[in-house]
């Protein structure tokens, strides 16, 4: 059996951790904001469920809290065109994993989740790719705790 080939990589939240090279997800374009940010991890701790880290790999500081977004709200949808879908290198939905980038502030009632620049990841080719979905109707700050009454 051929040896997995690992990373090591110093984070922040997690101190020094271990990704084997069949994880780390490539997004070609970086993220909004973090474009020469192009390799990534989603890490997925128990103790923080449902929610995960996409962790950077080249910029081990730079971490996002993400959650899948149907948990978040139950009428969300991601239209993706089929241009979309080519930057993503998949005509087959079922490949995809959406996620959505939650924020937390000092006060964490308030936290939000950005409905509207879901992170796509083609599980099958380890690509991912932020969209910006147009006339969603999602907020970029959609509340993540619902006040009750």
């Amino acid at each position: 059996m051929p040896e997995t080939q690992t990373l090591r990589v110093q984070t922040l939240s997690f101190g020094e951790i271990e990704v084997p090279e069949s994880k780390v997800l490539t997004f070609p374009e970086g993220i909004p904001g973090f474009p020469s940010h192009r390799r990534f991890v989603v890490l997925s701790p128990d103790e923080i469920k449902p929610f995960q880290y996409l962790q950077a790999l080249d910029e081990p500081p730079v971490a996002f809290l993400i959650i899948n977004p149907f948990l978040a709200s139950a009428g969300y949808e991601v239209k993706l065109s089929s241009s979309d879908m080519d930057d993503i290198g998949s005509s087959d939905p079922s490949e995809l994993t959406v996620y959505a980038v939650v924020t937390v502030p000092q006060n964490p009632q308030k936290s939000t989740v950005n409905l509207t620049a879901p992170i796509v990841i083609n599980e099958k080719k380890r690509i991912g790719r932020q969209f910006i979905l147009q006339d969603s109707g999602f907020s970029v700050k959609h509340p993540l705790i619902r006040p009750h009454g």
